[in-house]
């Protein structure tokens, strides 16, 4: 069933004063950029759902505003009509990549900010996203960090809008509470947020974004995003807001993007959060019952690395971080035997999984590839063999034996891998052999 909106309207709409004094109006509406920020980005920036802008170019809309003429146009409450002058200032991607002013493309998610995600593309388009998600604990450190949780969506064959309800901690530079909005980004270069919520920890978000076209529209204009606290009954709405000609066929069940995170602790300590009750619609608002998500770490090579792990199932998908949770290391990295005789099974070499983390190892499977099998590891008091359905609690240790047979003469190459419940499955030693 096509959900509905809450009738209050807090729309996208960009106030066309003058430059000079939408910067000073706004400066201090969203966190500043920060001495974390990359090289390049200027300090007098700030930090947005959609990378670094400068001030003038973030704008908060009042109640009954709403864009029109594909975001070149300002209607305001009573109906009278504004021009939007396009931003005059570049604005630049999480890793310090520049876009020029007045852009209305906005980076990929690959050099945005963004840490997690679970999304799904269609061949054809969507029509509507609802999620539910319940805002965590407040980070225990506190460095000036950025963090964003939402659901969303944008055309992954042309990246010109992307539009989502945000949960964030620190999104208004208050660097205390949680807040609630809704955003598009970047119609004339702008990026647009309606009236921020404050939120408390415990309390249940419902985000929805859903097209205002009838049914059968593939690619509709304009669309309305609902970021709402369903504990207190508060709620911010884009109403109306423009797709700029986008086709919304790539739907994210649940995002986690972050700045300036500089140890693990910067994260909220629950180590988790999960966007249930997700409902995926199509452009004939039928909803999709299992969507299929595919998983994508973004931060992958970067630092810190914080137990990043993406779960999903048909109607939730659940973000991982911060200092919890299960952490698998294995060692050695790399298993190297010298030269065997085709057809002879070698010694048998040692791999050893420690759970580094705080939160117990689930082992799904132990798989080998190539010329490689796993061997018997016999129980003892002092070694406890790895296997499959086994769990490693926190701190312990668990083995496994590989034994190499080549097929052939020359170099063989294989894997040992371990899938489990841990940031990283599944995680993989390499294995090289000669058969002669």
């Amino acid at each position: 069933m096509r959900t509905k909106i809450c009738a209050a309207l807090v729309t996208l709409a960009v106030m066309s004063f003058c430059l000079t004094f939408l910067a000073s109006t706004m400066a201090y509406a969203q966190a500043p950029a920060g001495q974390h920020r990359p090289a390049g980005v200027p300090n007098d920036y700030v930090i947005t759902p959609f990378g670094y802008f400068h001030p003038s170019c973030v704008l908060r809309l009042a109640e009954g505003e709403t864009f029109v003429a594909d975001g070149r146009a300002l209607q305001h409450a009573d109906g009278s009509l504004e021009n939007i002058p396009a931003c005059e200032h570049p604005h630049y991607a999480a890793s310090g990549a520049i876009v020029a002013a007045g852009a209305r493309k906005v980076e990929p998610p690959t050099i945005n900010g963004w840490v997690e995600s679970a999304s799904v593309i269609t061949s054809s388009s969507y029509g509507e996203i609802v999620a539910s998600w319940t805002v965590p604990p407040a980070p225990t450190s506190r460095n000036g960090e950025v963090v964003y949780f939402f659901p969303g969506m944008q055309d992954s064959n042309d990246v010109v809008s992307i539009i989502q309800p945000v949960l964030g901690w620190n999104m208004d530079d208050t660097n205390t509470p949680w807040t609630i909005a809704s955003w598009n980004c970047c119609p004339s270069g702008i990026t647009v947020e309606s009236n921020p919520v404050n939120v408390s920890p415990g309390d249940t978000i419902e985000g929805t974004v859903i097209s205002t076209c009838s049914a059968g529209t593939k690619s509709c204009p304009t669309w309305n995003i609902t970021t709402a606290d369903e504990t207190t009954g508060g709620s911010t709405t884009l109403g109306n807001t423009p797709s700029e000609g986008q086709t919304f066929n790539w739907a994210f069940g649940g995002v986690l993007e972050a700045y300036n995170i500089s140890q693990c602790s910067d994260y909220p300590p629950n180590a988790s959060l999960a966007f249930s009750s997700i409902a995926l619609y199509d452009y004939n608002f039928d909803q999709i019952s299992n969507p299929g998500w595919s998983i994508n770490y973004w931060a992958q090579g970067g630092s810190p690395q914080c137990n990043y792990l993406v779960q999903t199932a048909a109607t939730e998908v659940t973000l991982n971080y911060g200092t919890s949770g299960p952490v698998v290391s294995l060692s050695p990295t790399s298993l190297k035997w010298g030269k065997v005789a085709v057809g002879t099974t070698s010694g048998a070499k040692k791999v050893t999984l420690t759970n580094t983390g705080s939160g117990t190892v689930d082992i799904t499977s132990i798989a080998t590839s190539g010329d490689f099998a796993l061997a018997t590891v016999k129980a003892t008091k002092l070694v406890t063999p790895c296997v499959n359905g086994g769990t490693v609690a926190a701190g312990a240790s668990c083995e496994i034996k590989v034994t190499f047979t080549p097929t052939q003469k020359g170099t063989r190459t294989g894997s040992v891998s371990f899938t489990d419940n841990a940031a990283g499955s599944p995680q993989s030693v390499a294995l090289t052999g000669t058969g002669k």
